[in-house]
Order: C-alpha cells, then sequence, then structure tokens
C-alpha cells in the first residue's frame, strides 16, 4: 500500500495567517502624532510659571481631549490689550459677535470658565479665563435681546467711566437681535500665576471625575458653567493641544476668586 504524504494543512494555515498579518502592518496608518502604543504622549516644556519645578500640565490623566496636526498654522486672534486706543468705547461692528470672544480664543495655555444663562438669565453669557502666555485675566461678559425670545430682556449700552483701562464693549444689532459684550483684561503677576498652576496640576493630573460640591459663593445661578484647561504646545513640526472638562475644586475656585480681586470694576450696565 503506497503512504499518503504528512499533512501539513497546519503549516499552510500559519503561514497563510503570517502573510495577512505581515500585509495588514504593511497597509497601517502611520502612528498618530502625540500617541505612542496607544497612549497619549506630550512634548516637555520648559516654558513657566511653574509649581515647585513642574510646569503647567506635566502630567495628564483621565478623559484628555487632544489633537495633534502638522505646523499649526492657525492665525492668533487679537485681544482687547492689541488695541488699548479701543479703552473705554463701545464699538459698534457690522456683523454679529464670534461665538467665542477673541480675548477666550486666544488662550493656549490657561483656564477658560464659561457661563451660560438659561430661564431668568437666558441670553446672558459669561467667561473668565487665565491666559499664562501673556500673563493677563479675562473677562468677558455678554447679553443678547432677540425680540422673537420669550425670555430674552433688552439690553442697554454700557456707560464706560474715565477710570476704565483695557476695558471696552462690542455691539451689533439688526432691529430684532442685539448682541453686546463688555471685555476685561488685566495684568496677573507671577506669583498669582505659580499659585494657579499649583492648584491646576492637580486636575490635570486626576484620573478620576471630580467631586461635585456646592458653589455657593457663585453667583452665576439659573445657568450652566463649564470649566475647561487648556495646554498647546509644539515641538519641532508637530503642534499639540490638550483640553480637559473639570469641575472647579474649591482650591482652584479659591485661587481665581483672589485674583478677580484686583480686577477693573467695569462699566455700569
Amino acid at each position: 500500500m503506497k503512504q499518503q504524504p504528512p499533512d501539513n494543512l497546519p503549516l499552510r494555515r500559519g503561514a497563510l495567517t503570517a502573510l495577512v498579518a505581515l500585509g495588514m502592518a504593511a497597509c497601517a496608518s502611520p502612528p498618530q502624532p502625540g500617541m505612542e502604543h496607544g497612549h497619549l504622549i506630550q512634548p516637555k516644556t520648559t516654558e513657566g510659571p511653574f509649581c515647585e519645578h513642574h510646569p503647567y500640565g506635566e502630567v495628564k490623566a483621565g478623559e484628555v481631549q487632544s489633537l495633534t496636526e502638522l505646523k499649526a498654522s492657525e492665525p492668533i486672534p487679537f485681544a482687547s490689550d492689541d488695541h488699548p486706543y479701543d479703552a473705554g468705547k463701545l464699538l459698534v461692528l457690522s456683523h454679529p459677535l464670534e461665538s467665542l470672544p477673541p480675548e477666550v480664543a486666544r488662550v493656549r495655555r490657561g483656564l477658560v470658565k464659561r457661563f451660560t444663562g438659561k430661564f431668568t438669565r437666558e441670553g446672558m453669557y459669561a467667561w473668565a479665563a487665565i491666559d499664562l502666555e501673556r500673563l493677563v485675566a479675562v473677562s468677558v461678559e455678554r447679553r443678547v435681546f432677540d425680540i422673537r425670545a420669550h425670555q430674552s430682556r433688552p439690553v442697554s449700552d454700557p456707560v464706560f467711566t474715565q477710570l476704565e483701562q483695557l476695558s471696552f464693549a462690542r455691539k451689533w444689532t439688526d432691529g430684532k437681535r442685539v448682541e453686546v459684550e463688555v471685555v476685561k483684561v488685566f495684568p496677573i503677576s507671577m506669583l498669582e500665576a505659580q499659585v494657579f498652576v499649583c492648584a491646576a496640576n492637580p486636575l490635570w493630573a486626576d484620573k478620576k471625575p471630580q467631586q461635585d460640591y456646592d458653589d455657593t459663593s457663585s453667583d452665576l445661578t439659573d445657568g450652566v458653567t463649564d470649566v475647561f484647561l487648556m495646554d498647546r504646545r509644539q515641538s519641532q513640526d508637530v503642534a499639540y493641544k490638550y483640553s480637559k472638562t473639570v469641575l472647579l475644586s474649591p482650591n482652584l475656585d479659591n485661587v481665581l476668586g483672589s485674583i478677580w480681586q484686583h480686577a477693573p470694576r467695569g462699566p455700569d450696565w
């Protein structure tokens, strides 16, 4: 009886699997910038301010949104301190206000706090920001009146005094809708910036969601408040953008409250 050759089917299947795997590896897309082995990475920074020799956002964990792109060429919005001659003025625009005020959109490293009013405060918006690059704090209060809305209330023009410095207002209207915002920018000291970094770094590094607390010190009621940490860096040809939504911790809230104690009073409104 003639002997049958050995069954090499398992070997053939193994070779086929290896070839398929090799082909998939060859066709796979290159690693995404800012990612390594599926984990978030970030370029090191020597930029201050520092908290005990640790830079802002040195350790990031939890739900961090990241975006990387080659040669970031996004324009830097103008801010109120770029035009000091506008201080104390009401600028009437020919187009609606930007969805995000330029002074807030300009923040690359720091914090943005946003309030959106509802119910009795419908049509009211507010932003507070810390800009670590320019060492300034930003405050924008916006009021919108729309004759077609149910809760909207008429908006009066802000009246500035001679004491205002880097504060001004923007206004746009088409007869049915009025949008007015007051912008205030004031400097913060390096010490205040360092204290802010010490309060913000634990939120960057926290792996768990922040515990909610009763913010009885805030006068922003009947609305929704969101807090974002921002960190944008660049290494060679790659721009890295990180953001994290957090609940304002009592420590950071106290730091911001201390900074805002020497904010400009603002116009009568």
